[in-house]
């Protein structure tokens, strides 16, 4: 089961690099509620999907993947994260972050919380 559920997650990766939608309904519950890190929200797969499909207009992401996962229980997840973008006008973007996920009876995520820096990072004592 753990294993399923890191592989949908994946899955909702390549979703943003390949620009594909298709396997959201595989992923995500009817009613999912979905916060991203600057404080927007989406409730229900429609909101998503208008969302995914608005960024895509403009933007490109180069590289979206899991670093790591983390069980905390039956029903939660835990992911560090790395995404890399690129803005139609040739800014790049990056954030790494950190997704909270909760699962629905029906193995599907029913709320994701994502928490992330969004610039790069650098050491100003390095000596």
């Amino acid at each position: 089961m753990l294993r399923q559920r890191e592989e949908k997650i994946n899955v909702w990766f390549e979703m943003w690099v390949g620009d594909d939608i298709t396997p959201m309904a595989a992923i995500f519950a009817d009613d999912v509620e979905y916060t991203e890190c600057w404080g927007y929200q989406y409730f229900g797969q429609d909101e998503i999907r208008d969302w995914f499909d608005d960024w895509h207009k403009n933007n490109v992401m180069e590289a979206f993947y899991a670093k790591d996962f983390l069980h905390m229980d039956e029903n939660k997840t835990v992911v560090r994260f790395k995404m890399e973008a690129l803005t139609k006008s040739g800014t790049q973007r990056w954030m790494d972050g950190v997704y909270i996920v909760e699962w629905d009876e029906d193995d599907k995520i029913k709320s994701l919380e994502e928490y992330g820096e969004g610039s790069r990072k650098t050491r100003p004592y390095e000596k």
